[in-house]
């Protein structure tokens, strides 16, 4: 159990930078969940996938895991559990697991992938022929 809480702390620290940048967009799209039109819901894949693109984080399923943390709490501290409109807290609580997949791991996940595919392809270049 040990070398899990270690694990763990190793992981935030390699990842937090990360973490703290998703609050904003995360807190927005809580936030104005009401509103009508859905365009401002792209500012939490967008974000993500920048954040992918920048950091390129190594476990992008804990950053995942992290932004559902991040969601639930947004939503208890904005009051979105006790106003759910036809749903339960519970499915709220669920339904967070696949709205951050689509809006957190999928975008990093691609962001991290892009960067690496345009750094490979940087490297991949004919190499200097070698004095003779």
């Amino acid at each position: 159990m040990a070398s899990l809480g270690r694990w763990l702390k190793t992981a935030f620290e390699q990842h937090w930078r990360a973490l703290v940048l998703l609050i904003p967009p995360i807190g927005l799209v809580v936030w104005a969940s009401e509103w009508e039109g859905l365009l401002f819901v792209l500012i939490l894949p967008v974000s993500a996938f920048a954040i992918g693109f920048v950091l390129r984080p190594r476990h992008v399923w804990f950053i995942w895991l992290c932004a559902v943390v991040i969601q639930w709490l947004a939503m208890a501290v904005l009051g979105k559990y006790a106003d759910p409109e036809g749903e339960t807290p519970f499915s709220l609580t669920v339904e967070a697991f696949a709205w951050m997949a689509m809006g957190v791991l999928l975008p990093v996940w691609l962001g991290r992938t892009v960067r690496n595919l345009v750094e490979a392809g940087r490297h991949s270049g004919p190499t200097p022929a070698r004095p003779a």
